[in-house]
């Protein structure tokens, strides 16, 4: 009957060798994949940031090719032009779109608009009377764009010019 307790104990000391290896194993595994997870976690954040920036890019390009963005370039500027002159604003355009120019006179004038650039092969040149006042568009491409507000009347002229350009 010893030998049968001796086997007991000693088959009893086995297992609980056997189960302290398993719990240290288990505890290794779970150390393990808790490590792959929080990795894991921390890759779909990462993922759902990078998302969130392309869908803004997204946004801000869809708007550009709808023509829905815009830069003032001249905001109501009061300016005087003498008789035979005009007022020259430059600025760049990055991209195709539209300029804007509207121009009020405060006296009695003979006003005009007109927009130079060159781009992409194109050389373009064209001018709008407004008379006392009115609103000229003009297409662009992307280019460092020149917009004039000249007159051709006999006397100084003060105007309200403002330059806004969509694109």
């Amino acid at each position: 009957m010893s030998e049968k307790k001796v086997v007991s104990r000693t088959v009893a000391i086995g297992l609980g060798i056997v189960c302290v290896i398993l719990l240290v194993g288990l505890a290794g595994a779970i150390l393990v994949c808790s490590s792959i997870i929080n990795d894991r976690n921390n890759e779909i954040y990462d993922l759902r940031q990078q998302v969130a920036s392309l869908s803004s890019q997204v946004a801000d390009l869809t708007s550009i090719t709808n023509l829905t963005k815009s830069t003032i370039w001249v905001n109501s500027n009061n300016v005087s032009i003498q008789a035979g002159y005009e007022t020259v604003w430059n600025a760049v355009a990055n991209y195709a779109g539209y300029v804007s120019v509207q121009v009020l006179s405060l006296t009695t004038a003979e006003l005009y608009v007109r927009v130079t650039y060159s781009s992409h092969g194109v050389d373009f040149d064209n001018q709008t009377s407004v008379g006392i006042g009115g609103i000229a568009v003009f297409p662009v491409l992307p280019a460092s764009i020149q917009v004039s507000v000249g007159n051709l009347g006999m006397t100084a002229v003060t105007t309200r010019v403002t330059v806004i350009y969509y694109y």
